[in-house]
């Protein structure tokens, strides 16, 4: 059946409505598209699913993904016509079992192709998409039956997503009233309506886009914070996002570690309470070769309990935090108050917070809503906030870094629930700001050669993002 044909069926099956009808988005429309009625029609259903696979049959990719609930049957068919394996994204996550939003098999970077029966404002496809990349897949082209032409795939395509459609809405009116199945009025107030209700999510896909192409020198401008410039200048002037994690558990490992790869790093992450011989001595040694090499000081305390426990933590000995350490993250799940309960002990000056909003462990608990709360915890609180731990790329102000652990060149993960990602994903397709690398550099043979390595790679990858590279 061509395209032609398969609009009058439509028509005929009642997936195509003409009247008074009200959109997810609020307006009242002279028309409908259903196409939930196809899967009552089997040779309807492959007819459509053929011609959308047409669409796509010149790509490379590796999973289809219908925007539910309405374009999970085209998938399906898709799949199964095509031999192309499939995942499914939940209206919501289970709250048992694995408790996932995506289900499927698939690898983090592999390719998927998302598909919407009709886009208007883009909105649904959106939904979708923000869960398929917080999976760890990559999509590059969105396509739907119909682009009612209200402004959806302009906003997809300047979220950096290609929009293909099987037929635009003026090419079924056009059909339909070539075959007088719609009158010219009927015609005509269609037309006008589509011209004068566009839907505007253009400041939703600038703004989703936009932050992990920001360059360094954009961060520094938009921070509210001394601690954030500083950290990029150390980053510009080294040409370096790497920060490594010294996972270490003596005094001279810690301090060998640091001198080997602090000419490659802005910022050195330690675990100073599982330092078994720590002592006063070590941060002032820690303290001079970070001024040798210039690299801040990250402490990863993860202070996360009530707020005054938090603020002891924080400033009592004998590790005594707060006077060393140049950075510190902050588990919001406490909510706001525990930075508010950092911010009273008076000693933020000149140590900045990470609020960890996700986690790369396998099986992590940090959910969308929970990701969402803490990123919004940390806009709220820049004057204090440096950036964020997360996975993915997402909206956030221009003044916040995200600094992404689980990062290697060879490893897809341990035993032990931990998932890591290369740096080129990481910066290139994540948006990341800083990658933090633990057992890929402290384990190598030459862990200063390995840390210039990743160094290298990692920059790199940041100019290709800005396409300077």
């Amino acid at each position: 059946m061509d395209k032609e044909q398969l609009v009058l069926k439509l028509f005929e099956l009642g997936v195509l409505q003409f009247g008074q009808f009200t959109l997810k988005s609020g307006l009242s429309s002279p028309f409908y598209l259903d196409f939930r009625r196809i899967i009552a029609y089997p040779d309807t259903l492959r007819d459509i699913s053929e011609q959308l696979w047409k669409l796509i049959e010149d790509l490379e990719f590796d999973h289809l993904c219908g925007v539910p609930y309405a374009a999970l049957s085209l998938s399906s068919t898709m799949s199964m016509m095509h031999g192309k394996p499939m995942v499914i994204k939940r209206k919501e996550a289970k709250e048992h079992g694995t408790k996932k939003l995506v289900e499927g098999i698939f690898h983090q970077g592999q390719k998927c192709v998302v598909i919407d029966d009709v886009i208007s404002s883009g909105i649904s496809m959106i939904e979708t998409l923000e869960a398929v990349e917080e999976a760890g897949l990559v999509v590059e082209h969105v396509i739907a039956i119909v682009d009612r032409m209200q402004g959806g795939v302009a906003t997809l395509e300047k979220g950096g997503y290609q929009a293909r459609s099987v037929y635009t809405i003026e090419e079924i009116l056009e059909v339909l009233y070539k075959h007088n199945k719609l009158d010219k009025d009927a015609h005509d107030r269609t037309l006008e309506f589509i011209r004068y209700n566009q839907i505007g999510y253009d400041k939703l896909r600038l703004q989703r886009t936009a932050v992990p192409k920001l360059s360094y020198s954009t961060i520094k401008v938009n921070a509210v914070n001394n601690i954030t410039k500083r950290l990029v200048d150390i980053m510009e002037s080294k040409q370096t996002n790497l920060c490594v994690s010294a996972d270490v558990n003596s005094k001279v490992e810690l301090l060998k570690l640091a001198d080997q790869v602090g000419p490659y790093i802005c910022a050195l992450k330690t675990h100073i309470d599982t330092v078994g011989d720590f002592d006063a001595d070590l941060i002032v040694l820690l303290k001079n070769l970070s001024k040798k090499h210039n690299f801040l000081l990250f402490e990863d305390r993860k202070f996360a309990d009530i707020g005054h426990i938090a603020m002891q933590q924080f400033t009592s000995p004998p590790l005594n935090i707060a006077d060393w350490a140049d950075l510190v993250t902050v588990h919001v799940v406490a909510g706001s108050s525990s930075i508010d309960a950092l911010r009273s002990t008076g000693k933020l000056n000149n140590t900045g917070l990470i609020v960890v909003a996700q986690m790369s462990t396998e099986d992590t608990l940090t959910s969308r809503d929970y990701t969402k709360s803490a990123l919004e915890i940390a806009q709220k609180h820049q004057d204090v906030v440096v950036g964020i731990v997360g996975q993915n790329k997402r909206p956030r102000d221009a003044g916040l870094m995200m600094l992404t652990p689980g990062i290697s060149l060879s490893e897809t993960g341990d035993a032990h629930g931990q998932v890591y990602n290369t740096p080129q994903e990481a910066f290139e397709e994540r948006g990341i700001d800083i990658m933090i690398v633990g057992r890929g550099i402290y384990k190598a043979e030459n862990p200063g050669a390995k840390a210039a390595e990743y160094r290298q790679i990692g920059w790199q990858s940041y100019l290709k993002r800005l396409g300077l590279a």
